[in-house]
């Protein structure tokens, strides 16, 4: 890439036009505007005074007209709007049809493209958009920095400072997409002209790196890692380009931009400090609860110059954190091992090289650049046809594409063609990641503890000698002093010992001022219990606990958000629990020696107080439904459901010889353009920022280990895991379409089961969800302590019927017997299992052995309905039929009555 940005022309494009065009071209209020102080009189390009008289506000007598502003504009209409028109025979058929498709401010409604909602556009005060132009107008900055400092304040702001900027579209023939989003469309382009191109930049590997975890902080710490390394790699575009160049994930509001542009310096003052001196409106999202959410996937796409060199700085900076994470994972090592810092301090290099080696081994990046044109003419849009006719052929959106173009309302560039060089880029890169990077690293020695695939780090002051059996005992001893940190006998290696430290290391880094804990399994297991107890017997066992805590030495640490005024906050659940207090579990777990004495009076004082928290606790994994078909577009809406009615209505009165072309387009699915994509990532970012934590964390006492936009991973306490999945998926629906849905995967699991073999089945009851159930559904599965496993799930619906029965069960209406009785009669007369079929002759014989058994067992004829209701419509095999009342018979004895009681504290 060639030369700095120029961040003027940015800022020009990105107001060229003004915020409130729709309102200034089509309302009689907007075309009389009083610009400094003399009435002109409206004609068809108004709008573009207005705006220049805006932009004179801040620059005087700067002209608003430039060359590459307006072929910069051109392209950006054509990457989102679809409007075509017929093939006209004379002069007299298109004026007929321009009058047709001239439309009334009161007229246009704003559509929104997922949901199909029209909104009522919002009348616009021009007086106060002059009064924020003023006021930024007084930036103490010149020359290139007030140009970046204005640039950067309109594109994160402007939304902000005048919300109906998002629903006022940027056409009114084809109202469904903002003219913020075109303006920022306008501006990426302009920084990547002549020659435009996609970048589609990729890091791996996620699941395997994620799910090795021993620690509930490990599993938050290996998905934010992803989530920080692929915002570290986009940063050489956002410095040299711009914010607006990244187009999926949207980058507005997203809590590390936010972070990054509040601190952006601008002659030794801040963003944030110049916002504040000038008393302009503002709210950034950086705050601690936004930026611990994981909430970047592990790829972007940006456009750029054609220029493989940013895509290599990408590269390059993302190697450059992997080394920053490795210097910073030392500093930490060195400063909890005081007592031989001078030993460490001579080997921490060699350390340092190892824990590099290994990070820089374990991921892989990705990446590819695909110009948009092979020459500088925009017009030219027949290469890029070709090329995707020959590599994936005439597809329906190739032939969609094709007809908006032979049929023309604004003269074809190469913007018309976005969908077809954003499915060539996918391609690409599937085929560069079919040609696997490798990197022979040759290990001799003691695996890693946890992922078992590196070596662990040695720690010794010499070089490894794994061979020498004495001095491999010897390094085994030094990992045993870094406890608490790291378990007695756990021994890591470089991306283990990252992901423990990483809590630490990103606080410091981001200047966090909070302690990154999450609670243990344990934790999760015991808050049923601790809602229970009363405040009384609460700061009583707090008491007993904290003194024996004081005497040896155990790891600090927290619950769930919601509990953090609750007296057992910073006690962990294992202490409520009778089965902890063993010697030789807190010699092997802790490395300290307890003698029985030491907690006899604890566990007296449970055993009193009748404190027996449930040892299982829940693992809730969601994940939208067809998400890449949602990106590439297959769930969007015919064209004639988002363009303005009267469009519709002229191309189907004015039809002549296109009449069978432009009728047929009407139908097709609308193309795919940034703006869907913006969207789609800013409604993500919303379910992911706004809902997902409140709704885990502070109304279902769970905690959020990721939420990246439709990923959602949590710890929850068993009572509370059906209710939470379930409002999740209503949410989802809501901000982003009906259409839109959810699968999850909920794992009831004892605490002491390995974090990684838990993760793994929740992972797999997520995907029999999608592929058994059907999607929109979800699979539940218990893992007892003694082996036993039962899975079952079901659409959404099924969640109602499941609460009334773990009610029932609780209640003793329904005996707990009757669910063994029936299961054991329906195996003994399948064999194996196999899906419910009414023309099956086994089916009345199952239902008539249901309805026995059940009266004979229960005397509640009016719950038998719901269940006999339920047979006949449950579509899944007779085993999941029977697992629905084992777990829920399961749930019911594990879950405690807590409303009552925490009502009681809620009086006291």
């Amino acid at each position: 890439m060639k030369g700095e940005t120029n961040w003027k022309l940015k800022l020009k494009a990105l107001l060229h036009d003004p915020p409130h065009k729709i309102w200034v071209m089509f309302s009689k209020e907007g075309r009389k505007i009083n610009i400094n102080k003399t009435f002109v009189h409206p004609y068809h390009k108004w709008h573009e005074k207005v705006a220049e008289h805006l932009l004179n506000i801040l620059y005087y007598n700067e002209c608003i007209e430039e060359e590459d502003i307006r072929k910069a504009d051109t392209i950006a209409s054509a990457l989102s709007r679809i409007v075509t028109a017929p093939e006209f025979s004379d002069e007299n058929t298109k004026k007929e049809y321009e009058k047709i498709t001239t439309v009334s401010w009161e007229e246009i409604k704003f559509i929104d493209i997922f949901s199909l909602k029209q909104t009522k556009l919002e009348t616009p005060n021009h007086q106060k958009i002059e009064e924020i132009f003023k006021k930024i107008s007084n930036v103490p900055l010149k020359g290139k920095e007030r140009d970046k400092f204005l640039f950067f304040y309109f594109w994160r702001f402007y939304p902000e400072i005048f919300p109906w900027i998002n629903t006022h579209p940027a056409d009114s023939r084809a109202p469904n997409h903002s003219i913020y989003h075109h303006l920022v469309q306008t501006s990426a382009i302009i920084s990547v002209l002549p020659r435009p191109a996609f970048l589609l930049f990729t890091i791996g590997p996620v699941q395997s790196f994620i799910s090795t975890a021993r620690k509930t902080q490990d599993l938050w710490a290996g998905s934010y890692l992803l989530s920080y390394l692929t915002w570290e790699s986009m940063k050489p575009i956002i410095e040299k380009l711009g914010p607006d160049n990244i187009i999926f994930p949207n980058l507005l509001k997203q809590p590390l931009m936010d972070r990054y542009l509040k601190n952006l310096k601008f002659n030794n003052k801040t963003f944030g400090n110049l916002i504040k001196d000038l008393k302009l409106p503002f709210s950034f999202y950086n705050t601690p609860d936004k930026l611990t959410i994981a909430n970047f996937p592990n790829r972007f796409l940006a456009i750029i110059p054609f220029d493989k060199n940013l895509a290599i700085e990408c590269e390059n900076r993302f190697r450059y954190a992997l080394k920053r994470l490795a210097q910073k994972t030392i500093e930490y090592l060195q400063q909890i091992r005081t007592q031989n810092i001078l030993i460490f301090q001579t080997n921490s290099e060699r350390i340092k090289q190892d824990i590099e080696r290994h990070l820089l081994s374990y991921f892989q990046v990705y990446w590819v650049v695909l110009p948009w044109i092979p020459d500088n003419n925009i017009k030219n849009l027949q290469s890029g046809l070709n090329e995707y006719k020959t590599l994936i052929g005439e597809t329906e959106i190739y032939n969609t594409i094709n007809t908006i173009i032979r049929y023309p309302y604004y003269e074809p560039n190469i913007g018309d063609i976005y969908p077809l060089l954003l499915e060539l880029t996918e391609k690409f890169l599937g085929a560069r990641k079919s040609i696997r990077n490798f990197e022979f690293l040759e290990e001799e020695g003691d695996k890693c503890t946890l992922c078992g695939e590196f070596n662990q780090l040695w720690l010794l002051n010499s070089e490894p000698q794994w061979k020498d059996k004495e001095k491999r005992k010897n390094n085994r001893d030094e990992w045993n002093k870094l406890i608490p940190e790291v378990r007695k006998n756990e021994r890591l290696c470089g991306i283990c010992l990252v992901k423990r430290f990483f809590p630490k290391i990103l606080a410091e880094t981001f200047d966090l001022k909070i302690d990154i804990r999450f609670p243990s399994t344990a934790e999760i297991a015991s808050i049923g219990e601790k809602r229970r107890l009363d405040k009384e017997t609460k700061e009583k066992l707090k008491n007993l606990i904290k003194k024996f805590k004081n005497k040896f030495s155990f790891p600090r640490s927290s619950s769930v958000p919601k509990l953090k005024e609750d007296p057992l906050y910073k006690i962990d659940g294992m202490f409520l629990m009778e089965s902890t207090y063993r010697e030789d579990y807190f010699e092997k777990e802790f490395g300290v020696k307890i003698k029985k004495e030491d907690f006899e009076e604890i566990v007296g004082f449970l055993r009193k107080n009748k404190i027996k928290p449930t040892t299982y606790y829940t693992i809730l994994q969601m994940d939208g439904d067809n998400m890449g078909k949602w990106l590439k577009g297959e769930f969007n809406p015919e064209i004639e459901k988002v363009v303005h009615p009267k469009v519709k209505e002229a191309l189907i009165s004015l039809l002549v010889e296109s009449k069978k072309d432009l009728a047929g387009l009407l139908c097709k699915k609308h193309p795919n353009t940034p703006s869907i994509h913006q969207a789609f990532s800013s409604k993500l970012s919303e379910f992911a920022l706004e809902k997902v934590r409140n709704l885990i964390e502070e109304e279902h006492y769970g905690k959020l280990i990721y939420a990246g936009g439709d990923d959602i991973l949590a710890f929850l306490p068993i009572e509370e895991v059906l209710n939470c999945a379930y409002n999740l998926q209503k949410i989802f629906k809501e901000i982003l379409s009906n259409k839109a849905s959810m699968s999850a995967g909920i794992v009831i699991v004892h605490h002491k089961y390995p974090l990684y073999l838990a993760l793994n089945e929740v992972n797999l009851a997520e995907k029999r969800a999608k592929s058994y159930f059907g999607k929109d559904a979800f699979c539940i599965k218990i893992l007892t302590h003694s082996g036993e496993v039962r899975e079952t799930g079901g659409k959404w619906e099924l969640i109602d019927f499941l609460n009334k029965l773990i009610s029932k069960f609780k209640a003793e209406e329904i005996s707990s017997r009757f669910p063994y009785q029936f299961l054991e009669i329906t195996e003994r007369l399948l064999k194996e299992d196999k899906v419910i079929d009414k023309n099956d002759q086994i089916y009345p014989i199952i239902k008539n052995e249901l309805k026995r058994i059940y009266e004979r067992k229960t005397g509640d004829p009016i719950f038998l309905e719901e269940i006999l209701n339920l047979y006949e419509t449950y579509s899944f095999s007779y085993f999941d039929f029977g697992n629905i009342f084992i777990i829920a018979n399961f749930i019911s004895k594990e879950i405690k009555d807590v409303k009552i009681q925490e009502e009681k504290n809620d009086n006291v």
